[in-house]
């Protein structure tokens, strides 16, 4: 079931993989949060998608957004996809799809075949981001959750396809305006 804006934001638990302790959305109680779900740890539009934010990511922190992003792969492979990156912000791995489950993250066939012929698939290819090891359902849609600090949900964006996330430029806004 999908959530929408208003709607208290389920908590849930998963492991940090860096750390390998567990994170809950309680964790980030006044706070604002972009949650990110994910694919699969060597996903390239997940990779590419983590590179962006990466890169955004002293922008948000300045604002007071943090960001967790969720992989459906366990913590070791997740470790061995991005625990050698720069990656400022919190990476989990959720491979029980309690996070997933609790947010009505959704599969569809239709939006994996699409995503062959998706302009974002040439760029990420183009970026050096190609398909790794699947170890997780190929047809899981990333989503993308804008949480205030009283952790209800502000935005809920549910991918069409593969290749899509929430812009940066939404991201940015939210940031900017939730106090």
């Amino acid at each position: 079931m999908r959530l929408s804006v208003g709607q208290a934001a389920p908590d849930f638990e998963v492991t940090d993989v860096n750390t390998g302790k567990p994170i809950t959305l309680r964790d980030f109680l006044g706070h604002k949060l972009l949650l990110s779900f994910h694919r699969y740890a060597a996903c390239p539009f997940c990779n590419l998608h983590v590179h962006e934010l990466s890169k955004s990511y002293a922008e948000f922190d300045k604002q007071g957004l943090k960001v967790l992003a969720l992989f459906r792969s366990g913590p070791e492979r997740t470790l061995e996809q991005y625990g050698s990156r720069d990656v400022p912000f919190q990476i989990a791995a959720d491979p029980k799809l309690s996070g997933y489950r609790a947010y009505g993250i959704e599969q569809s066939l239709l939006g994996m075949l699409v995503s062959f012929i998706h302009p974002r698939g040439l760029y990420a290819t183009l970026k050096g981001y190609f398909p790794g090891k699947v170890d997780a359902d190929v047809r899981s849609m990333p989503a993308d959750f804008l949480i205030t600090p009283d952790q209800k949900i502000a935005f809920a964006y549910y991918s069409s396809n593969i290749t899509q996330h929430l812009s940066l430029r939404e991201i940015s806004e939210f940031a900017r305006k939730v106090g």
